[in-house]
């Protein structure tokens, strides 16, 4: 039974007279990096060399990921799934290392034996018991481009025991060179020049097994006495084309594996303490603890450390189907999330795509790891500074605002430059190449209802404007000179900060008057020359309430919209096409009604702007409860179902993401 937001009130006065609601208030709240256990299920085997589906962990930037076995799976238990390469170039093997342990000469069996299998924010476990021995089995990574295992085996018996400890291990492509190196075996892939090797400190014998495999003895007849442990340590290191294995292998030397796993723990449960601390209603109940940290786990496994023609370094949308490269206003919207528990990699996703600025203040659309493919047809909407805005109020970090402000300023004036055809002050969605396509994705929402009768109008050379005024790049526009005015404030430009609270009123004026309807109530894109308002009633025309454009009165009809069962207000609300409309796909239409979280986030945050607390507070909770997966293990998606919560398009989804932290702290 889904209970609302109104249904809880009402049952916490019910708790509270019977005496049952400080069972309730007692209930500990979940801190520490043990208390978030499998919040995402990445137990699965890649079903070969290029498995885009499977689920996996990343850490600290890194560009290799990892997964935990089936439990059903005999092959693999008690190994780590893995390395698959972040770049497109699929799995390097199932699993580098497997271990295979015999007991007083018989073969222990893992998959009979599993207690558990775990994904911890930053780590993976594995535990496996009989009445003999306890088989424990850690992953981590250690630097941006090292992983680490540590496995204990303890005798839990009563009588000594006699263990063989092997490993057995390889990866996919027959024509990978094998070499030596200290203490295990590096393969080069030669179709892309990527090396992979692995190291098993702790092994007495380390060999190849022609060019693709290997085998390990670990140790041989070793005797436990009961409750001895005996405890391995192996590191694994992928490096892309062109850096350095042997200097990476060298900055291993010395390696702790003990105190790695404990500033694995140290560090994790800083960056819990840190997400879950703050003033929302939210955080003092576990369920939403759960959704925020598991929200983290999502945006941690999408950074991507600088490599290749990525300069600076930043997040993919989702490593499933987006795995080469970083989006702009994805990446904006990602680091208002990434600030709440890693400053440093949200700094970085606001810088990356301005390192390939163009002169006339263009952002690319999308950069890439190799630059020939970054898209300079179309950019995306202006929520850079809003994004800049989110990490510097959370840092103070006054020199990092001093970068990115010229670059952002910049960007701001491209707009008037470049997508203002009648030199109105209002700016459209349009492309360099004059295609419809491109302006549509520029808008973001790529294949929205309101474009279907769009035609192209020329500016300029490599510059064409759709025929329409777009209702949400002029809320972003008016946010961005709010924004952009506070920030020349904070950076001593009075002037300036003038001249864009000046502007900010004549969009203001125009959105009020001109792109309202009031026979709907409702704000819509216009079409150029005419003012004639496209009437498509869709999740962009909430944003003047998130920008504070709307009047009060505007705003409550908008309101009221979204609160409308008919409309917006469905099994999972605000989606972005009213449910009523003709031209709704909820299941296949991408941005022809789907719920996209970003919208969501929009549309609640538009309406506490206006004091619509009670209201926001219901769609929030309708939303985390009903979207499927969030408060159980499902991945965080790029978009769900409307009518019934299933979700749709990519999972683990960045901006999603980011967007529930920010939901779910009331900001």
């Amino acid at each position: 039974m889904k209970i609302s937001g109104f249904s809880k009130f009402a049952l916490s006065l019910i708790l509270m007279s019977s005496g049952l609601a400080a069972v309730y208030a007692t209930e500990p709240l979940l801190t520490k990096q043990e208390d978030f256990s499998n919040l995402i299920n990445i137990k699965n085997t890649p079903a070969g060399p290029v498995d885009w589906d499977a689920f996996v962990f990343a850490d600290k930037g890194a560009w290799m990921a990892y997964s935990l076995p089936d439990k059903e799976n005999v092959k693999y238990a008690g190994a780590f799934m893995g390395p698959m390469v972040m770049t497109g170039r699929g799995w390097i093997a199932n699993a580098l290392a497997e271990p295979q342990l015999k007991v007083n000469g018989t073969r222990y069996n893992m998959v009979r034996n599993v207690q558990t299998t775990q994904y911890l924010p930053g780590k993976l476990k594995q535990e496996y018991n009989d009445e003999n021995l306890n088989f424990t089995t850690e992953f981590c990574y250690v630097t941006p481009r090292s992983a680490a295992i540590r496995s204990i085996v303890k005798n839990v018996g009563d009588k000594p025991v006699e263990i063989d400890f092997d490993w057995i291990g390889g990866v996919h492509d027959k024509k990978s060179v094998s070499t030596p190196v200290d203490k295990g075996i590096s393969f080069l892939r030669p179709t892309d020049s990527v090396s992979t090797a692995v190291r098993f400190i702790t092994a007495d014998k380390v060999e190849a097994n022609g060019n693709d495999s290997l085998r390990v003895v670990e140790k041989k007849g070793l005797t436990l006495k009961p409750g001895e442990t005996y405890e391995s340590a192996i590191t694994e290191t992928l490096m892309l084309k062109g850096e350095n294995l042997g200097q990476e292998l060298a900055s291993l030397k010395g390696f702790d594996i003990d105190k790695c796993f404990a500033d694995n723990e140290k560090e994790w449960n800083a960056r819990i303490a840190k997400l879950l601390t703050g003033n929302s209603k939210y955080l003092s109940d576990n369920k939403y603890r759960k959704v925020l940290v598991k929200a983290m786990m999502t945006l941690n496994s999408n950074y991507r450390t600088p490599a290749g023609d990525i300069l600076t370094g930043g997040s993919n949308p989702s490593y499933n189907g987006f795995i080469n490269g970083i989006w702009s206003w994805d990446s904006w919207k990602i680091a208002s999330g990434n600030v709440f528990f890693n400053e440093d990699i949200a700094k970085n996703d606001i810088i990356t795509l301005f390192d390939y600025q163009a002169d006339n203040g263009m952002v690319p659309d999308f950069i890439g790891y190799n630059k020939k493919r970054n898209n300079w047809r179309d950019t995306k909407p202006p929520v850079s500074a809003w994004g800049a805005m989110n990490v510097y109020k959370k840092t103070g970090d006054k020199k990092f605002l001093e970068e990115v402000f010229p670059k952002i300023y910049k960007f701001h004036k491209w707009w008037y430059a470049e997508r203002d055809h009648d030199h109105n002050g209002i700016c459209e969605y349009g492309s360099t190449d004059g295609t419809l396509l491109a302006a549509c994705w520029e808008s973001g929402m790529d294949n929205g209802v309101r474009f279907d009768d769009a035609v192209m109008l020329k500016n300029g050379e490599n510059a064409w404007s759709m025929n329409q005024e777009n209702i949400c790049l002029n809320s972003f526009l008016h946010m961005e000179k709010s924004l952009l005015a506070e920030m020349a404030d904070i950076l001593g430009k009075p002037a300036l900060a003038k001249e864009l609270r000046k502007d900010m009123e004549k969009i203001k004026k125009f959105v009020q008057t001109k792109m309202w309807d009031e026979e709907t109530g409702f704000f819509y894109d216009t079409r150029i020359g005419t003012g004639e308002p496209v009437k498509v009633m869709g999740a962009e025309c909430w944003l003047p309430l998130w920008a504070g454009i709307a009047t009060e009165e505007q705003a409550r009809k908008v309101k009221d919209k979204m609160m409308d069962p008919s409309k917006f207000n469905s099994t999972l609300p605000l989606g972005t096409l009213e449910v009523s409309h003709p031209r709704l796909r909820p299941t296949r239409g991408y941005w022809r009604g789907p719920v996209w979280v970003d919208q969501v986030y929009f549309g609640i945050k538009g309406l506490r702007n206006y004091g619509y607390d009670k209201e926001a507070d219901f769609l929030t909770e309708k939303f985390i409860d009903n979207a499927q997966g969030l408060t159980t293990d499902g991945p965080i998606h790029e978009n769900y179902n409307p009518l019934t919560g299933e979700t749709l398009n990519s999972p683990n989804f960045g901006w999603s993401s980011a967007c529930i932290i920010k939901m779910l702290h009331e900001d």
